[in-house]
């Protein structure tokens, strides 16, 4: 029997609301702030950014077009907009994503470059980033520039839809009952790497410490002894060798940072190559920003000293100073990884490769005293000062060395590497 055109138009519009339910979820819940229609009281700030740093954030942008620019990985992004905002600096965003690639740090650059007149970029750079399988070459970004500008694209993903259900189960856990049993199948389904082949990840991506940034350490503690894989600490540097003096510490480590220092630690550094493609794109964003009379300025932010030490346990510590040498031709590098009274404290640390939001505060501090001026912002940021300080006046300059035009400045747990042609 024929269906009749009553209850043919039935069924037509009850698909039609089916097929779109997912489509008004995501336009009411919205859970990456691309309308910004209806305030469930979400909390997005934390749920969604980890979700997808770069989506939320190519969302966010925009409508801030910030011209200072933070680039780089998890540490990077401990220097949160408000601790600039606490110095008197409103004109900074920190565009830096959770387990960060240099792949995502250059289409990064790439969308500021086409979208913002920029003043100043400063870009987190630590030496194990620039292996092109690091993260196995990562890159989120290409598909937030995707969704942020399509709005349609964005409404029917189904990465949107779980987000926001997820945010809904976190803010009304009665209201929202199992996700598990909801299934929204008209809508796309996003590629999202942060989430994509759980059940494929390495030993090494589930000890990324990015993916639990404030996580609250075990008060147990476990030995580490590290035997030296390799030698020669210092080989090749010449007179540059006495600023990279053996690491010698012998402590037990909390149970988190013993296990990063030893598991990760090696994965890190057993098969390092550093890769020319990665430099090319370093290289272009310093080319660029010369170019445009954009203030480039480099950071290397600090690990515990243990974790300093599997450098040269694999024999890197030569290839650890040229990276500086040879990034400091670019541009003024700002190098905290070295082994000195800040990275022995493991209170400044949330683990062994991420500090906590006092230093943050304090490095923040640091970078605003080189790229400004003005006495009320210097004077906020002085007050800041401990255990951390940058060699930016010659009071501060605890020790130089210069050879050839490489200039090295150190201060307190703080070195300036620069070109010097003068």
């Amino acid at each position: 029997m024929r269906p009749t055109p009553r209850f043919y138009t039935a069924a037509m519009a009850i698909t039609a609301m089916i097929a779109l339910a997912p489509v008004a979820f995501n336009v009411v819940v919205d859970a990456f702030d691309h309308n910004q229609l209806v305030d469930l009281d979400l909390n997005k700030k934390e749920t969604s950014v980890k979700a997808h740093y770069p989506l939320y954030k190519m969302i966010e942008y925009p409508r801030i077009k910030a011209p200072t620019v933070i680039l780089g990985d998890s540490r990077a992004r401990a220097l949160q907009d408000r601790y600039w905002q606490e110095l008197g600096r409103d004109d900074v965003y920190n565009f830096a994503y959770g387990g960060a690639t240099v792949y995502e740090i250059y289409d990064t650059f790439k969308y500021l470059r086409d979208t913002v007149d920029l003043d100043t970029l400063i870009v987190s750079l630590p030496l194990r980033s620039m292996d092109a399988r690091f993260k196995g070459g990562m890159n989120r970004v290409p598909e937030a520039i995707s969704l942020a500008d399509n709005p349609f694209g964005y409404y029917t993903n189904w990465f949107v839809t779980k987000t926001g259900w997820r945010l809904l189960e976190e803010r009304y856990p009665a209201l929202t009952g199992s996700f598990d049993d909801v299934s929204f199948w008209p809508v796309q389904e996003a590629k999202a790497a942060d989430f994509d082949a759980i059940g494929k990840l390495s030993v090494e991506a589930l000890l990324d410490p990015s993916l639990c940034d404030e996580c609250a350490l075990s008060a147990s503690v476990s030995a580490l002894r590290l035997p030296a894989i390799y030698h020669g600490h210092g080989f090749g540097l010449g007179r540059w060798a006495g600023y990279w003096p053996e690491i010698t510490i012998e402590r037990d480590l909390p149970q988190l940072f013993a296990k990063q220092v030893g598991t990760n630690g090696a994965a890190d550094w057993r098969r390092f190559k550093q890769s020319d493609e990665l430099w090319a794109m370093v290289e272009e964003i310093a080319s660029w920003s010369a170019q445009n009379d954009v203030e480039l300025i480099f950071l290397i932010p600090p690990t515990i000293s243990e974790m300093q030490r599997r450098i040269s346990d694999f024999g890197l510590t030569a290839a650890n100073h040229k990276f500086r040498e040879r990034l400091s031709t670019l541009a003024p590098v700002v190098d905290l990884d070295f082994d000195t009274p800040f990275t022995r404290e493991l209170e400044n640390f949330t683990d062994a490769y991420h500090f906590g939001s006092n230093p943050a505060r304090r490095i923040v501090g640091e970078l605003l005293m080189l790229i400004d001026s003005d006495p009320e912002h210097v004077a906020s940021a002085t007050k800041r000062r401990k255990d951390l300080v940058c060699p930016l006046t010659p009071a501060e300059t605890a020790k130089s060395h210069k050879e050839g035009t490489l200039e090295l400045l150190e201060g307190v747990s703080c070195r300036i590497w620069r070109q010097n042609n003068g």
